[in-house]
């Protein structure tokens, strides 16, 4: 495999040497799957995603862990401020959203209601249900966990100019496009 360009940081200096090893391990994990038969391309992209999620896993794991918050509870956060069309979901929906049984989430629900981040109020269509919403505190604090991985998700795609990460952006649109038409 050909080794790219040093390419320039933010602030035009060359790569540095934490950089390069981290290069030079990508190209010898390559180079291993190559070896055993796998397309370079392939590994190429493959390993290159995985080492940038990686990365961003770390930096997300120790922001939640800062605000005392664990993933599940992100989850929990995240599916009230996007993915609900009145930001109310149940109990039950938010257990099969985030993969947990009913009563995991009933114990993250209460821990997230004590720390007033969501509330429960009684279903008024049906009284033998709840509703769960994020307070004003809860949607705050989404929003903040929000625009601090901003920063740190720009500085990862900062080597690449703008044209270039919207080129990135679409293409992995694409991929994603692509596996609503794949098996399983």
């Amino acid at each position: 495999m050909a080794r790219p360009p040093d390419v320039p940081g933010p602030k035009g200096a060359k790569t540095s040497r934490k950089r390069s090893a981290a290069l030079v391990s990508y190209e010898s994990t390559v180079a291993g799957y190559t070896a055993a038969g796998a397309d370079e391309t392939v590994q190429r992209v493959v390993t290159a995603l995985a080492r940038v999620t990686k990365r961003l896993d770390v930096f997300y794991r120790k922001q939640l862990a800062e605000l005392g918050l664990q993933r599940g509870d992100w989850a929990v956060l995240q599916e009230l401020a996007i993915e609900t069309d009145d930001g109310c979901s149940s109990p039950s929906r938010l257990a099969d959203v985030t993969g947990v049984s009913p009563s995991t989430m009933t114990h993250r629900l209460d821990l997230l209601a004590k720390r007033g981040l969501v509330e429960r109020t009684v279903d008024a269509d049906n009284r033998t249900r709840s509703k769960v919403r994020l307070t004003k505190s809860g949607r705050e604090l989404f929003r903040r966990v929000v625009v601090e991985a901003d920063v740190v998700e720009s500085q990862v795609l900062n080597p690449l100019q703008a044209v270039e990460q919207a080129q990135l952006a679409d293409l992995l649109e694409r991929l994603l496009i692509g596996f609503a038409h794949a098996p399983e």
